[in-house]
C-alpha cells in the first residue's frame, strides 16, 4: 500500500469531499456519512442478490471521497469510510439479528489492485470490523473471494453487460463453507451486478451470505417488499 504520506509529516490537505479545508475529511462532509443507513434501490433486482444497505446515497462529498479513496491513493479517508461501512452492515442486522459477522469483501480484478497500490474493499472491511468490535459484535473481516480473471472496466456498461463482464469472475476459497453470518461488502453498489456474483460464487462453495452492505448506493429507498438471495 502506497501510505499518505503528507498525512504522516503532519501536512493539511484539502477535504476530499468538498475540497476546502480541514481535510482529509472536514466535519460537514463528515455529517454525509453519518446515516442514517438504508436499503440500496436496485430494481429490478439481480438474481440471487441478497438485501443490501448502504450508508449514503452516491452523490456530492460522498462521491468525491470514494473516488478519491479507491482511485487516487487517500488512504486517510480509510477510517471514515470504514465507519460508515459499519453503519450499513448495523442496519443490515436490525433486520437480520446476528450473534457474530463475518465480513466479506468483494475480490477486485487483479489490474485493479496494482494500479489502486493496495485492496481498498479489503482495507474498507478490516476497519468496519474494527468499528463493530469496539462496539461489542464480534466481527471479523475474511478475504474469502479470489478473482480468477481479469474483467473489463464497469463505466458505462448497462445491466446485461455487466452481468455477463462478472460472470465467473471470482471464486471462493476452500473453507468458506465454515464461514457462517457473512455479510458481503463493497464500496459502492449501481446495478448489483458484482455483489450477485459475489453470492453466486460463495453459494458455489457452500456459504449462503445472509446480506450485502456498501458505503453508497445511487439510490436507496424503504424496507419494505425486499427479495432474499
Amino acid at each position: 500500500m502506497v501510505l499518505d504520506v503528507l498525512s504522516l509529516l503532519g501536512v493539511t490537505r484539502p477535504c476530499a469531499g468538498c475540497r476546502g479545508g480541514g481535510g482529509p475529511w472536514c466535519v460537514p462532509c463528515a455529517a454525509t456519512l453519518t446515516g442514517p443507513a438504508a436499503y440500496a434501490d436496485l430494481r429490478p433486482w439481480p438474481e440471487g442478490l441478497p438485501p443490501v444497505t448502504a450508508a449514503s446515497v452516491y452523490a456530492g462529498p460522498v462521491r468525491e471521497a470514494l473516488v478519491a479513496f479507491k482511485d487516487h491513493g487517500r488512504w486517510s479517508l480509510r477510517a471514515a469510510l470504514g465507519s460508515a461501512l459499519a453503519t450499513a452492515v448495523a442496519r443490515l442486522l436490525v433486520d437480520l439479528p446476528q450473534d457474530a459477522v463475518t465480513l466479506v469483501p468483494v475480490a477486485g480484478s487483479p489490474g485493479s489492485v496494482r494500479s489502486r497500490d493496495g485492496d481498498h474493499v479489503r482495507e474498507l472491511a478490516e476497519a468496519a470490523a474494527g468499528v463493530l468490535r469496539r462496539a461489542g459484535l464480534d466481527a471479523r473481516a475474511r478475504p474469502a473471494l479470489v478473482p480468477v480473471r481479469r474483467r473489463d472496466d464497469q463505466v458505462g456498461l448497462g445491466r446485461a453487460a455487466r452481468a455477463a463482464n462478472l460472470r465467473g469472475a471470482m471464486r471462493p476459497r476452500p473453507d468458506v463453507d465454515r464461514l457462517t453470518a457473512v455479510v458481503l461488502v463493497d464500496d459502492l453498489v449501481t446495478t448489483g451486478s458484482t455483489l450477485a456474483e459475489a453470492a453466486r460464487a460463495l453459494r458455489s462453495g457452500g456459504c449462503r451470505p445472509v446480506g450485502a452492505a456498501v458505503v453508497a448506493a445511487t439510490r436507496t429507498r424503504p424496507a419494505d417488499d425486499l427479495p432474499t438471495g
